[in-house]
């Protein structure tokens, strides 16, 4: 068997990066970061212990690596949507649509998100990371996707950046209520066919009232 290439060892350390990656939201999610123990992450990840310790140092280098790229890629997946040309209330409506059936799908991803800040304060000193920076970032393409309709007449007049905080406001509440009903339901014995009726109802309701904030 020849030797691997450069490009072959450089794909399976992403592979098994993400691998851990993947098993750190997992475990996150399930314990928090204060309980999660890098062995529990070997272990979700199928992985020997030793090799979890190879790509990361320790838990707090992992977790800090872990928040990083999740809000990069959920900052430029956000920058790449709103840059469609797609008109602009249907540019919103679809994107609260995607994120917010993601809670349906992988539903730790959400609750990854909205746990994490909780816990910012253990992987960063204040004077390393800022949250508002972030968020700014988070908001720009939108908040100009946001002008760009208000010029258009198709969105109302008014400040920018407050309707796009506004907007996200209400998909992120949307998103957090439609994963506690999905618990409930679930958690009732209810079918999936019934589950995943219900859960659709809440899904327009949600991106009714998360458009409406930015409506004419």
């Amino acid at each position: 068997m020849s030797p691997r290439t450069k490009e072959q060892n450089e794909q399976i350390r992403k592979q098994r990066k993400q691998e851990i990656l993947n098993a750190a939201i997992r475990v996150y999610v399930d314990k928090g970061y204060a309980a999660s123990e890098m062995a529990d992450i070997a272990n979700q990840a199928g992985l020997a212990h030793g090799l979890v310790f190879y790509y990361f140092k320790n838990k707090k280098n992992l977790f800090r690596e872990l928040y990083e790229y999740m809000m990069e890629e959920s900052k430029q997946y956000t920058k790449v949507f709103f840059e469609q040309e797609i008109p602009v209330l249907e540019l919103f409506s679809s994107y609260a649509r995607i994120v917010c059936e993601r809670v349906i799908i992988r539903p730790e991803i959400s609750r990854f998100y909205m746990r994490i800040g909780l816990d910012l304060h253990l992987l960063y000193n204040p004077d390393e990371i800022s949250p508002f920076k972030w968020v700014k970032s988070f908001m720009e393409q939108m908040t100009k996707t946001i002008e760009k309709g208000i010029a258009q007449d198709m969105i109302r007049h008014g400040d920018a950046h407050l309707m796009a905080m506004q907007f996200w406001g209400s998909v992120s509440q949307g998103m957090a209520y439609l994963d506690q009903t999905k618990q409930e339901l679930e958690s009732q014995g209810i079918s999936e066919a019934d589950v995943a009726d219900q859960l659709n109802n809440v899904l327009d309701q949600i991106i009714e009232s998360s458009v409406a904030v930015i409506k004419p």
